[in-house]
């Protein structure tokens, strides 16, 4: 390589460095490279992490998935009903915490079987991890209490949530009752011995 060649390609190196760089100021090129769900995620996810909050909701399509024969936990939000459910002071808190423990739990078996999130591993991979946590007996009570919650977040009235665009509601062809439920009239504010009906 002659020194006029070499001079050339340093150039062409140099200036898409700095190009690049120029370009990274730009926030509409980055959100070009966003991750399409970070823009589905709720903007509080206290009490759970990013990451426990996406594998959360791996594991609930797993338990529940979109089959075809009607809503997935994916379309009904039952991981977004769940964060409610943690945030809900009514609940046991004991109760609340148990399932943020589990899904610490999980990471950690992802992390020791297949050094990874558990949301980023295949269905396959997330599955054997499921049948893994069964085994272990861990995994049974957790799982039949996230499915629990999942038929919630399918029955519930969507101010809670779950039950996105009332899907849950229309594939059991069940017609709520009426007079609705308001953010004022809802649960929470309802066992508010301040609040005024």
């Amino acid at each position: 390589m002659n020194n006029e060649t070499w001079m050339l390609s340093r150039r062409k190196f140099v200036t898409s460095i700095l190009l690049g760089g120029v370009a990274l100021q730009f926030p509409w090129l980055n959100s070009c490279n966003l991750n399409p769900l970070d823009k589905e995620l709720p903007k509080n996810l206290v009490p759970l992490t990013l990451q426990s909050f996406l594998n959360l909701r791996s594991l609930l399509s797993i338990l529940f998935p979109s089959d075809g024969n009607g809503p997935g936990a994916k379309e009904i939000k039952a991981a977004e009903y769940i964060l409610w459910v943690l945030n809900d002071t009514n609940l046991d808190p004991n109760e609340n915490q148990y399932i943020v423990k589990k899904l610490k739990l999980l990471a950690q078996l992802s992390f020791e079987q297949e050094s990874t999130e558990f949301h980023a591993l295949s269905e396959l991979d997330q599955d054997n991890i499921v049948q893994t946590a069964i085994k272990a007996g861990w995994g049974k009570r957790f799982f039949s209490r996230l499915l629990t919650l999942t038929f919630e977040a399918l029955l519930t009235h969507p101010l809670y949530g779950g039950n996105t665009n009332e899907l849950g509601w229309k594939w059991l062809e069940h017609h709520p009752g009426n007079p609705r439920a308001t953010k004022k009239l809802s649960y929470p504010n309802l066992l508010n011995p301040s609040h005024e009906i």
